[in-house]
């Protein structure tokens, strides 16, 4: 676990305050690139899946998504047929949607469904939501079969704040009984065998100022969209569009430009000031407020970030299936369930003012244009300037693991 001190989110806050009243100087200015193949190259993109997204803990939802025994999530987001579940002493574990017997795919349809077990449709092998075999018909006809020998292959999972982490690991996860320090199919493996307290390098400690243990899942919708998984990351790590890409949604209630950030480890913490920072410019630092004077942003490496709105909190994970293609979820996540039918018409229209008037019409819109001007040999790179300088960082984390 990283023991490197980092300074609080609400030093981020003071710091927009200061920019504000004119205390502190704004970004640098820069010019740097990225080169266009790093979006549209097969190659990069079969390294960036092996290297980044099946060796790194990655976000795949938050545990109120699934409160209930049974309760489960079925995704082929990584080019693996998998399943996270909750069994009946209320462990979550993720496994391979993928019977021990003769392949076959158990739960057919993806997304959050409720199981009281899993039955292979082909023989009907039973296994348990703990993953483990629970009934083979015929079980004569195998001899000297252990049925311990044969549930389901699972993969690493951890729960931290309230967010349920995976380890893609298929090239480790091995069929049959367990060697020392691995899983045994059938059982999840023990918390800390995904080394999730190093990769987050204190990112939890924020997370629990904001208390997203607390929060309850609301909606999610889950698409695929036309562009590289970079491209999302990048929009989501700049100030300079704000106002401006979302000049007809929430860009009225942003100051242009008055952003900053910093690193977590290998994870970007941005904060951008919105217009209430003006109130914060004579505040005691105990005064100061995380979701009222600034809306900040967490890109979680590699594939997530995660959005503290004002009421809400958006988290977005993201998938890469080719390298013009990823798969963009977004789940909404309220500090409370809703307790009136205002509450809940209040959240369903914040739902769809971010999910497809923020997100959809503008961020994945310019996302998915950019992937289309790369086709035309236009550019040879991509330039970022000052207000775009965290994206570079990002880049330059990717090109450190690829090496």
């Amino acid at each position: 676990m990283s023991t490197k001190p980092h300074a609080p989110p609400l030093s981020l806050v003071q710091t927009l305050a200061d920019r504000f009243a004119g205390k502190l100087p704004g970004n640098e200015p820069c010019g740097l690139g990225v080169p266009v193949e790093h979006y549209t190259d097969q190659q990069r993109f079969e390294a960036e899946r092996k290297r980044l997204f099946l060796r790194r803990p990655l976000i795949i939802g938050h545990e109120s998504q699934i409160p209930a025994p049974g309760d489960s999530i079925v995704y082929d987001w990584l080019g693996l047929p998998l399943i996270t579940m909750r069994d009946k002493s209320g462990k979550l574990g993720t496994f391979m949607n993928v019977c021990r017997h003769r392949g076959m795919r158990l739960v057919q349809e993806q997304g959050q469904t409720c199981l009281r077990s899993l039955v292979c449709p082909y023989h009907q092998w039973t296994y348990g939501l703990d993953g483990s075999l629970r009934n083979i018909p015929r079980r004569e006809s195998f001899g000297e079969i252990d049925l311990s020998d044969r549930g389901l292959v699972a993969l690493p999972t951890e729960v931290r704040n309230g967010l349920i982490w995976i380890k893609a690991r298929p090239g480790e996860a091995r069929p049959g009984k367990a060697r020392p320090g691995e899983a045994r199919p059938g059982a999840a493996e023990p918390a800390g065998t995904m080394g999730l307290d190093q990769h987050l390098a204190g990112l939890d400690a924020d997370l629990d100022e904001f208390a997203l243990a607390d929060y309850h899942f609301f909606r999610q919708n889950v698409r695929t969209v036309a562009c590289n998984w970079k491209l999302i990351q990048d929009a989501f790590l700049d100030g300079y569009h704000v106002t401006r890409l979302h000049k007809d949604t929430v860009g009225a209630f942003f100051p242009d430009a008055l952003s900053t950030s910093d690193r977590l480890g290998d994870h970007i913490r941005s904060a951008v000031a919105r217009n209430e920072i003006a109130e914060a410019a004579d505040c005691a630092g105990s005064e100061l407020d995380l979701r009222h004077h600034a809306t900040f942003a967490y890109t979680v490496f590699p594939n997530a970030i995660i959005i503290f709105h004002p009421d809400y909190t958006s988290v977005i994970s993201l998938f890469p299936l080719s390298p013009d293609q990823t798969i963009f979820a977004h789940s909404m996540l309220v500090p409370r369930p809703p307790a009136s039918a205002g509450e809940q018409d209040h959240f369903e229209r914040s739902f769809e003012l971010i999910d497809q008037g923020v997100f959809q019409a503008e961020d994945i819109f310019v996302s998915e244009g950019a992937q289309r001007g790369m086709r035309s040999g236009a550019n040879r790179e991509l330039l970022f300037g000052g207000l775009e300088e965290s994206a570079v960082q990002f880049h330059q984390t990717i090109e450190r693991e690829l090496a």
